[in-house]
């Protein structure tokens, strides 16, 4: 019959959703209890009954005696029937158990004689494992570093290869850019060395006063170009970075070691600044102002030094700083190489040109570390024999490393390390910026002192003095000598310009 308030057929399945339902279900539980309640009251009051009434003062007639007999006899046999239902109860649930205690007591002995069987394995097992042990330990050692070494035999053989290709590949380039050295005897009887690249001399930075523009910017563009080619193959990143002619602007710069390596477009001398040559918005514009690129150095003049020292000083300060890096860099290879300088002063690292011929052209000397690399048969023996393998490893000087070895592009002798920070903290040489005020203090004294007056186009020509004439005639013959040996030979009182007033002056 269906719900009179949800219309729906009750159902034991389904949840209720009003009252009337909810009744329903519950008064078939209630029925039950109820049902339940009245079997006990039955079940008692037959209990009682059958128990029997009291004696109360014990003067009970006959005819009630005979009539509860009966019922204590079937009460007495429905206890006797109930505690034997029990007690065969009891007794079948005391099997139970017992049985089920059997099967745990076969089940823990299997598991302790699985345990004892593991354990004697184990036993046997740890026994095995400890026979001499030290020697199969010291053997399997020995082994491991016998391999060890091998592997670094292996790579020290072909870091050797890598090394001997790089100084091949070093020596190669500086014949091809024609580095040489001359040796000129004065009339002094003193050698002067002349170290020629491309057949232009290599300028001494201190001479730069007396030498002509196009000479010193012809042979610090060769520099350059060996500096940036050599480092390459040696796989060294330089720490004043050198930008070769390019596209966008066609002669050699440097750049300072603060601004060298970024990522910002640099501003080359003498070119538009990227806000000028950029899109004209106010957001690229204040974005350029507030963010320069780097400037880099020019390393070359097209004036004479002491001509641009009057007229800009600006650019003459630039240049010197930009020869003063590159010679600083020219040190900085020679140093991670292993080429020891004569001397700690910023002199020697004024004249490039030796530094580089001795470095790439010059035969090995003492001062360049030499390595040493175990063979492979004396290897192979050491480890069939049992004894100590050799060493290994490069064997070099704690000093000076051999050239082609320390660089940045291999693990090998890497140059970052704690081994080649060690070696380039011993560098004592001065910093590119003492370099630069050394050389600008030098060349400007030189200049105050020099007494010098430019000649005129008509005193050339014979119309001064005889002088300025025989200073004319002095300056040709030096001329011509340049043209013979591409060295420019300085005569007493002169140097491409005519003194003023007559002095002796030690050469």
């Amino acid at each position: 019959m269906n719900c009179h308030t949800c219309s729906r057929p009750p159902s034991d399945h389904l949840p209720f959703y009003c009252a009337t339902c909810a009744c329903n279900q519950l008064y078939p539980l209630r029925y039950e209890n109820a049902r339940v309640l009245l079997e006990k009251d039955a079940v008692e009051r037959e209990i009682e009954a059958a128990a029997g009434p009291n004696s109360g003062d014990g003067k009970t007639d006959q005819g009630q005696a005979a009539a509860s007999e009966p019922q204590s006899l079937r009460w007495k046999v429905q206890s006797v029937q109930t505690q034997q239902a029990k007690s065969a109860n009891r007794i079948q649930m005391i099997r139970a158990r017992m049985e089920e205690l059997k099967t745990e007591i076969e089940e823990q002995r299997a598991g302790i004689k699985r345990r004892r069987s593991l354990l004697r394995q184990r036993r046997s097992d740890a026994e095995s494992a400890n026979f001499q042990l030290a020697s199969r330990r010291e053997s399997a050692l020995s082994s491991v570093w016998n391999s060890i070494k091998r592997f670094e035999y292996q790579w020290d053989s072909l870091h050797v290869k890598t090394a001997e290709s790089r100084i091949f590949l070093c020596r190669e380039a500086a014949n091809v850019l024609g580095l040489r050295r001359k040796l000129r005897k004065k009339k002094d009887d003193t050698i002067v060395e002349i170290y020629t690249i491309g057949g232009v001399p290599i300028v001494d930075l201190r001479n730069m006063n007396g030498s002509a523009p196009s000479l010193i910017s012809t042979g610090l563009a060769h520099v350059a170009r060996l500096l940036v080619l050599v480092s390459h193959y040696l796989s060294l990143r330089l720490p004043a970075e050198v930008t070769l002619p390019h596209r966008d602007y066609p002669t050699p710069t440097i750049f300072t070691r603060e601004a060298s390596y970024k990522t910002q477009e640099p501003l080359y001398p003498g070119s538009k600044s990227p806000s000028q040559s950029g899109p004209s918005s106010p957001t690229a514009s204040n974005a350029s102002d507030r963010h320069p690129g780097p400037l880099p150095r020019p390393l070359w003049i097209d004036k004479s030094l002491p001509k641009l020292a009057e007229e800009d000083p600006g650019t003459y300060g630039l240049f010197i700083e930009a020869v003063s890096l590159l010679a600083w860099d020219v040190s900085w290879l020679c140093r991670t190489q292993g080429l020891q300088l004569e001397s700690d002063s910023w002199e020697d690292m004024c004249n490039m040109g030796k530094n580089l011929w001795q470095l790439l052209v010059a035969p090995p000397t003492r001062n360049v570390a030499t390595s040493k690399v175990t063979t492979g048969l004396d290897l192979q023996t050491s480890l069939n024999s049992g004894k100590e393998a050799p060493k290994t490893s490069i064997q070099r000087t704690k000093t000076f490393p051999i050239m082609g070895h320390y660089s940045h592009g291999t693990a090998h002798s890497f140059l970052e390390t704690a081994e080649g920070r060690e070696f380039m903290r011993s560098w004592k040489l001065p910093s590119p910026t003492k370099l630069a005020d050394e050389l600008k203090s030098t060349l400007l004294s030189e200049m105050a002192n020099a007494e010098w007056e430019l000649l005129e186009e008509k005193e050339w020509d014979g119309q001064e003095p005889q002088t300025q004439s025989h200073g004319a005639s002095n300056r040709a013959g030096a001329a011509a000598t340049n043209k013979a040996t591409g060295k420019p030979e300085k005569p007493r009182g002169t140097s491409g310009w005519t003194k003023l007033k007559t002095r002796h002056d030690p050469e």
